[in-house]
């Protein structure tokens, strides 16, 4: 069973909403969604183990049997490379707001971000 699938089936069982199971463990419900969606690529470390108390089972349970591998997570916390936004813009699904975003709506916003982001290098450059 893959991770996401385990989170919603137990914190169903549990009969918590992703709100709720949010609460317990400092998270919104949107962060429990993207989980359970597997829009996130790693779960950190911490959120592991809260997750397993707010569930009340142990950290192996969660984890036995899923495609989860706390290295990975680990390094993924440790890894500081940087990122193409654009590049994720383009690949990755998201939502704004709950609200999927659709192809065009991917395109303004990159476009928006492009514009700020060469607008802020012009800025640093007078002040040098």
């Amino acid at each position: 069973m893959l991770l996401k699938d385990k989170i919603k089936q137990l914190r169903k069982d549990r009969g918590l909403t992703q709100a709720s199971l949010g609460k317990l463990i400092n998270k919104s419900s949107q962060v429990i969604s993207n989980w359970e969606r597997g829009y996130t690529s790693s779960i950190n470390q911490d959120d592991i183990k809260r997750l397993a108390n707010a569930l009340n089972i142990n950290i192996s349970e969660l984890l036995d049997d899923t495609d989860f591998n706390i290295n990975n997570a680990i390094n993924a916390q440790v890894e500081n490379k940087p990122k193409d936004l654009i590049k994720l813009l383009e690949k990755e699904e998201y939502t704004l707001n709950g609200v999927l975003v659709n192809q065009e709506d991917k395109e303004k916003l990159k476009r928006i971000i492009e514009a700020a982001f060469w607008d802020a290098k012009e800025k640093n450059k007078r002040k040098k």
